[in-house]
């Protein structure tokens, strides 16, 4: 892939040609059944993929840990509704957690009504992914097709990772079929297989670290590649590439150690809770480590003309995700 240029750093969403490279790769279709053309990888996989796409780019790592994240859920529909969605070649579910519509039924339909705000690969997306309530206070999920939705005209004026194309929502008294209802975690499809059995935090925290490990990785490439002082080049070597070696270990030992947890009929919330702080601290670490680095590397990393400072937004950013720290 070529390298990204600070023009793509800024822009709002992601290419056509880099979009086209993750279709082809099927990066959004990690954990979708191969029935549906998806990879179907066990989590450790899933995680060194996440790390390797966000090494190349951060937002577009992101995206990827976002999209596929959201493509899991195909793991919870019946065999036709699954089709549909999750069968094209660039199937994609962007979604919001906000809980911020409404729903109402009406025979076999859903009428849903609503805004929701920052859901990344909104541009590219096919359906959305949100939760809604009824007046009686019942909250469900549900996907609807791009068709029945409106993206707002600006996005969400983000710090870092500005390519993700995160957008807010809008739906307006739009009747969703009620195969497209599904419950996190709840009754399995036909075609689902192991990691659809990990629960939702648990498996979104890995798909978050590994994501970010990559996008630390990417802001340490940047440095190398664009040489910062000795003293810098010298921390990262004896510093910042050992915690992040670490850090990668970590992540996949829990990734494989969660797989095994989940087929054993072993996973726990004391196994899930010691997960959470084991990558927590470590990303926290990584965050402090390039927090260091920043005070010493000097005018790089603060002028908007040089890439390392757009990898250094991204680092930022992401570990402002709650799933991100301990």
């Amino acid at each position: 892939m070529e390298p990204f240029s600070i023009e793509e750093y800024k822009q709002t969403y992601l290419s056509e040609p880099r979009l086209n490279w993750l279709y082809e790769e099927k990066l959004f279709k990690l954990f979708v059944p191969t029935v549906f053309g998806g990879l179907e990888l066990p989590m450790k996989e899933g995680a060194i993929r996440l790390i390797e796409v966000a090494q190349l780019q951060g937002g577009l790592g992101w995206t990827v840990n976002l999209g596929a994240g959201a493509n899991w859920f195909s793991g919870f529909f019946k065999d036709e509704a699954a089709k549909e969605i999750f069968s094209p070649k660039n199937a994609v579910i962007a979604g919001s957690g906000f809980t911020s519509g409404t729903w109402e039924k009406e025979e076999n339909l859903f009428k849903i009504h609503g805004a929701w705000t920052r859901c990344t690969g909104a541009k590219h997306a096919t359906f959305f992914s949100l939760n809604a309530r009824n007046n009686k206070e019942e909250v469900k999920t549900f996907v609807v097709p791009r068709s029945q939705i409106k993206l707002s005209k600006e996005k969400w004026p983000i710090f870092g990772l500005r390519n993700t194309s995160s957008y807010a929502i809008d739906i307006d008294q739009q009747d969703i079929p009620s195969q497209f209802t599904f419950q996190i975690n709840g009754e399995l499809g036909s075609h689902s297989y192991g990691v659809h059995r990990i629960p939702f935090e648990v498996f979104a925290r890995l798909c978050m670290s590994a994501s970010f490990i990559g996008i630390v990785q990417c802001f340490i490439d940047h440095c190398i590649d664009h040489p910062l002082n000795k003293k810098s080049l010298d921390f990262i070597e004896t510093s910042i590439t050992p915690e992040i070696n670490e850090a990668e270990r970590n992540c996949l030992d829990w990734a494989e150690k969660i797989d095994k947890s989940v087929s054993n009929d072993q996973m726990t919330e004391q196994l899930a809770s010691e997960m959470k702080t084991s990558l927590g601290t470590n990303n926290v670490k990584l965050y402090q480590l390039v927090q260091e680095l920043f005070l010493n590397a000097g005018l790089p990393v603060v002028e908007e003309d040089n890439i390392v400072h757009w990898a250094y937004r991204d680092v930022l950013t992401a570990v402002q995700h709650y799933m991100v720290k301990p």
